[in-house]
């Protein structure tokens, strides 16, 4: 079992503000033996991170790079999602309009995704009103520096759908990932929550050129299912990595924690391999509860065409019994934790501390800014801060 996050011998590097919904769940079903943790092979390097921004208005969780270099990304202001725009590499930032703006609607999980010799940036994220949910995307032809209405993936639905992550694969195709309690429901799961997927055939057009696929979920007897909050990382040509926020399949010491689960695709996202299906991080287990300290929020990206690497939060440092899994962001304990891949995309790492200054933070964001240059954006819930790797 992983021991806790310390913190790292060198400097610390790296946070940033963001609003949204965790994979959280209810008691499950009386336990089962859990399938084991990939093996950790190698132990990732103590320290490294710096501090590039200490604090100050950005994005939340996601960033791209518009096509004059400069980096963007959104937030939710709640009734308002604002844009903010970056030309030092995610040293400082500046507010540059916003995406959308409607009373009678709260906004929230925004991701922006620019595509490669354009300059056109899509802009997705979930809208709650009069008690229902949709996913929509938002387009801008001139960089992000006006948006039109594009499309709506999901919606309106009563059942939750949310955390819409775009993904462009290596054949052009947009696809947009996002939690979706309509599709467990639909599969005669009620009160879980699976990863969908939806594409189009290039950037335009309707989101039905996949149908709904449903992305890998743990299928023994009696597991609970509760992911969200996907990133997804090509690992090269059509062989693709989604890494969630979940929560155990059984219980431990009669909770369910969030734990951290990837699972792996050969053909673009159409299927997806459950032998693939692995553990990322699983926090230790509190001796005078018997509960498991939790995983979650995580944000993947591929480093310098390397390992994968994975940001998320965790209380296992917290003293006392573990937060529960629906614990509101704003009220949990909080550090950064990094794990990576060691050998060949299946197996991980043990952790090593991000961010442990401070105990209230939420959604990290991790992007590469140039070959091997990663920044990390930590919600400080209230301001923002950016590390440097």
């Amino acid at each position: 079992m992983p021991s806790p996050l310390r913190p790292p011998q060198l400097p610390l590097l790296l946070t940033l503000l963001a609003v949204s919904l965790s994979a959280c769940a209810p008691e499950a079903p009386s336990p089962e033996a859990e399938v084991p943790l990939a093996q950790s092979e190698a132990e990732l390097p103590t320290g490294g991170w710096r501090v590039l921004m200490a604090s100050g208005g950005a994005p939340v969780r996601h960033i791209t790079r518009r096509s004059d270099g400069l980096l963007i990304g959104g937030v939710s202001a709640g009734t308002r999602i604002d844009v903010w725009t970056s030309a030092n590499g995610g040293a400082s930032w500046q507010l540059h309009g916003s995406v959308a703006n409607n009373p009678a609607v709260q906004f929230g999980d925004v991701m922006m995704r620019a595509i490669p010799g354009t300059r056109t940036v899509f802009c997705a994220f979930r809208e709650l009103s009069n008690g229902q949910w949709r996913i929509t995307v938002t387009r801008s032809d001139n960089d992000g520096d006006h948006w039109v209405y594009d499309s709506t993936v999901i919606g309106p639905v009563t059942r939750f759908v949310g955390a819409p992550y775009l993904f462009q694969r290596a054949n052009g195709d947009l696809q947009v990932y996002y939690d979706s309690e309509p599709l467990a429901a639909s599969r005669g799961y009620p009160g879980h929550q699976w990863i969908a997927m939806q594409g189009r055939l290039g950037t335009t057009g309707a989101w039905t050129a996949y149908g709904v696929v449903a992305v890998a979920w743990d299928k023994r007897a009696g597991a609970l299912n509760r992911e969200g909050m996907p990133t997804v990382v090509q690992l090269g040509g059509d062989r693709l990595m989604v890494v969630v926020e979940g929560v155990e399949p059984f219980a431990t010491g009669g909770a369910n924690a969030n734990v951290i689960n990837a699972v792996q695709s050969w053909d673009g996202g159409r299927t997806w391999d459950e032998s693939l299906r692995r553990t990322v991080y699983r926090s230790r287990v509190d001796p005078g509860s018997g509960r498991r300290y939790n995983a979650y929020v995580p944000s993947a990206i591929r480093v310098g065409n390397g390992p994968v690497g994975v940001a998320f939060c965790t209380d296992e440092d917290k003293v006392g019994a573990p937060d529960a899994s629906s614990t509101a962001p704003h009220l949990r304990n909080c550090h950064v934790g990094y794990v990576n891949t060691t050998v060949n995309f299946e197996t991980w790492s043990a952790p090593s501390a991000v961010w442990t200054a401070t105990s209230r933070n939420y959604t990290p964001g991790l992007f590469e800014r140039a070959f091997n240059d990663v920044i990390v954006l930590i919600d400080a819930l209230g301001d923002n801060r950016v590390l440097q790797r």
